[in-house]
């Protein structure tokens, strides 16, 4: 059996409704929240607050926080203007079964593209990890094969004359008949920048 929960407080500007639902110490994971513009309901067994507003509000601009054995729902009005009244104020049972038929067919559609669009962020980001892992492994077997093709072709070099220091010094003493002479990698910058400096 179910308690409505009479309780709450609810205050209001033009353009605002703020109503404090008290939950009674349920922990919010046991909260069961249904927000449409125009139904709001807060089930934490076995306390159910329903509410059917008095006008349509913008759901997706609401929120809902939860915190110090309350509920504060923050809603944005539609149109900017006082409520007299916080819910409609009605006995028809059928008109408000099919209000609240009709905000659960909107609530699980929000649901379910919620869900959609989740999965499709993960795959899009899964896609992406995936093609930077590629691009780095592509990257890392060029360069394993520039730095073989490098080493073939400095087989014909002394230990000293693949030194890039060695290099480097011989640039520093201007000895251009030796510069010459070496053949080395375009991959060895010490050798190409003391190439420039002369």
């Amino acid at each position: 059996m179910t308690l409505n929960v009479k309780n709450y407080t609810w205050t209001q500007t033009e353009s605002t409704v703020n109503i404090r639902v008290p939950i009674k110490g349920a922990r919010a994971s046991n909260v069961d929240i249904v927000s449409t513009d125009e139904y709001l309901k807060v089930h934490f067994p076995p306390f159910l607050f329903e509410a059917f507003l008095f006008e349509m509000v913008d759901d997706s601009r609401s929120t809902a926080k939860i915190g110090n054995g309350v509920i504060v729902f923050t809603l944005q009005k539609r149109a900017c203007r006082l409520w007299e009244h916080l819910m409609v104020q009605t006995n028809d049972k059928e008109a408000m079964k099919e209000i609240r038929e009709r905000a659960q067919q909107q609530f699980l559609q929000k649901v379910c593209a919620e869900s959609r669009e989740k999965a499709e962020k993960q795959h899009a980001d899964k896609k992406y990890a995936l093609q930077t892992m590629i691009q780095w492994l592509r990257a890392q077997a060029e360069a394993r094969g520039a730095a073989s093709a490098d080493a073939l072709e400095l087989t014909d070099l002394t230990k000293e004359e693949r030194n890039p220091d060695w290099l480097k010094d011989k640039g520093d003493l201007s000895c251009l008949l030796m510069l010459l002479n070496v053949r080395v990698s375009a991959k060895t910058p010490t050798f190409w920048l003391q190439k420039v400096k002369l």
